[in-house]
């Protein structure tokens, strides 16, 4: 009797899976069924969807019933809608009672006549990238509770992020760091995905910049810059306040260090050219890697890097 030695099959590594399950997860979000995901749409509705089944299948536990948390916003002088942010939490290991906030807005656009807005960059990638993250950090026990926040109605005017800490579900005093992931998939040219927070955490200086072939990671974009001389509207280009720019703003007006992760504004930002074959999955994937090493960067912090910054913002 011989005993023939068992040949494992080839199978694609962890990693390799969450990139291109991001991927995916980009595609999806930025398909014309979702229609722009504008608030109060049936596309917004399947992007709701979408999302929680997506933190379903990451076993990331809810706040709230089925990971959604209510609000109102006012969208108009005489009117209010109904927002809906997403939330799921990481618990910690270490500093479980310490919290890093990683949002990424998943509304966008409303449709003009049959023009859909589909917004791959703004921001289906950055929820993508949410989604693997939270991927990543649940391989271990992180040092720090996490808590993943779809936003909602940040298009009109950081609302989703607003209802976050207004509603106190976790207590701010307990987060200490705000990631947000705001338009990653667009490097252009250049190939550069800005980092951004330095101001509200000054030991970000020392983080270490790790580049890749496909994407250069460039501190900056922490105050204001002139943009959007490449668009396609009239070339007309027009001053941007990155420390306001994004969700991220909420937390920082709040005292709360962020880091910031995005790309330059393109030509095709907030119009409906902003498709998912138009992003350079090369670019989109080894963004997520840098971003992950930015996050393990995080994880190796003591807390007192992260309350020191707040007392002195």
């Amino acid at each position: 009797m011989s005993v023939l030695p068992v040949i494992a099959a080839p199978s694609i590594n962890a990693d390799e899976q969450l990139l291109n399950q991001a991927w995916q997860d980009l595609q999806r979000l930025s398909s014309d069924d979702m229609a722009g995901r504008f608030p109060g749409s049936d596309g917004h509705q399947l992007a709701q969807q979408y999302i929680s089944r997506r933190l379903g299948e990451l076993k990331l536990q809810p706040l709230l019933a089925d990971y959604r948390q209510p609000f109102q916003y006012k969208s108009g002088f005489f009117s209010q809608s109904a927002g809906v942010n997403l939330v799921a939490q990481l618990r910690g290991c270490t500093f479980p009672d310490s919290y890093v906030v990683v949002t990424a807005h998943y509304d966008h656009l409303k449709m003009v006549g049959s023009k859909i807005f589909n917004g791959a960059d703004d921001n289906a990638s950055g929820v993508a990238g949410m989604l693997y993250l939270a991927g990543k950090l649940s391989q271990s026990c992180p040092a720090y509770s996490y808590i993943f926040v779809a936003t909602d109605a940040e298009e009109q005017g950081l609302d989703g992020a607003k209802a976050w800490l207004d509603q106190s579900l976790v207590p701010s005093t307990q987060q200490l760091l705000n990631i947000n992931l705001d338009m990653i998939s667009r490097g252009e040219q250049r190939q550069r995905l800005y980092l951004a927070g330095k101001r509200s955490l000054p030991a970000l200086s020392n983080i270490p910049t790790r580049q890749h072939a496909k994407v250069k990671l460039v501190l900056g974009h922490d105050g204001s810059s002139r943009v959007g001389a490449a668009r396609s509207s009239g070339d007309r280009s027009e001053q941007v306040d990155w420390s306001n720019a994004s969700d991220h703003a909420v937390f920082r007006r709040a005292g709360i260090p962020y880091l910031y992760f995005g790309v330059d504004v393109h030509r095709h930002y907030h119009t409906p050219d902003d498709d998912w074959q138009r992003v350079n999955k090369e670019f989109f994937q080894s963004a997520l890697q840098l971003i992950h090493s930015s996050v393990h960067w995080v994880e190796q912090q003591p807390p007192a890097v992260f309350i020191e910054a707040r007392r002195s913002h």
